[in-house]
């Protein structure tokens, strides 16, 4: 693909996920192509239809994880590997996206590309945090889903953040401080309640959510009467 086209592509799947975010994913896709600085013309030459640019960016996130496991993962860093992975999702900036995309289109899922990438993202994630549990790093009473979401937060606090400072700095600290409260240490407290565990390519899982999902949409529509 030539550089210019990757160029367009980046900007159609970031400008995708954050106006999905904003107004769902059954918005006008002039608006996607506007916000990416492109035409309609070419948001449909990169994505035949609103499925595909939504394939794309669930895929694009879960692909960015991996990549992101990739990096933590390379030899001479100062930091843990784990410690580093945290970091990374934060600056991924995938903030709400997934779960807004899934709750509207949660038959995605059975896309193969979808699926494929997020077999592959779970698992390279949760094997840098297993490691990191069973070397005496990362405390054991956190499930990975719940790492994953704290740092998910992180990346998508950007822009509530104070105009008056530097978001690379009070992205460090928030990290740090997550850092802090994830590593094990005698000090740790004990956490309230269970470790959630959900892995949507489980079929009870999926079905649970789909239930909730149901149940979500019924009340949407009862309180619009």
């Amino acid at each position: 693909m030539r550089a210019d086209a990757e160029d367009n592509r980046r900007a159609l799947l970031d400008a995708a996920r954050e106006v999905f975010v904003e107004e769902g994913t059954s918005v006008a896709l002039d608006k996607i192509a506007k916000r990416a600085g492109v035409g309609i013309g070419t948001l449909y030459r990169r994505f035949a239809d609103r499925d595909a640019l939504l394939r794309g960016v669930i895929v694009d996130t879960f692909e960015s994880m991996t990549a992101a496991v990739r990096a933590a993962q390379e030899p001479g860093a100062a930091q843990p590997s784990w410690e580093r992975l945290v970091r990374a999702v934060a600056d991924l900036g995938i903030g709400p996206a997934l779960p807004i995309i899934f709750r509207e289109r949660l038959d995605l899922i059975d896309e193969p590309t979808v699926a494929a990438s997020m077999r592959e993202a779970i698992a390279a994630v949760e094997d840098v945090y297993r490691r990191a549990q069973e070397a005496g790093e990362l405390r054991a009473d956190v499930s990975f889903l719940e790492i994953q979401m704290l740092a998910g937060m992180l990346s998508m606090g950007r822009p509530t953040y104070p105009p008056t400072v530097e978001p690379g700095a009070i992205t460090d600290r928030l990290v740090g401080i997550l850092l802090d409260g994830l590593r094990l240490s005698p000090g740790n407290s004990a956490l309230p309640g269970v470790a959630m565990v959900f892995n949507p390519l489980d079929p009870a899982d999926r079905a649970a959510v789909e239930r909730a999902v149901a149940e979500e949409n019924a009340r949407i529509r009862k309180l619009r009467g």
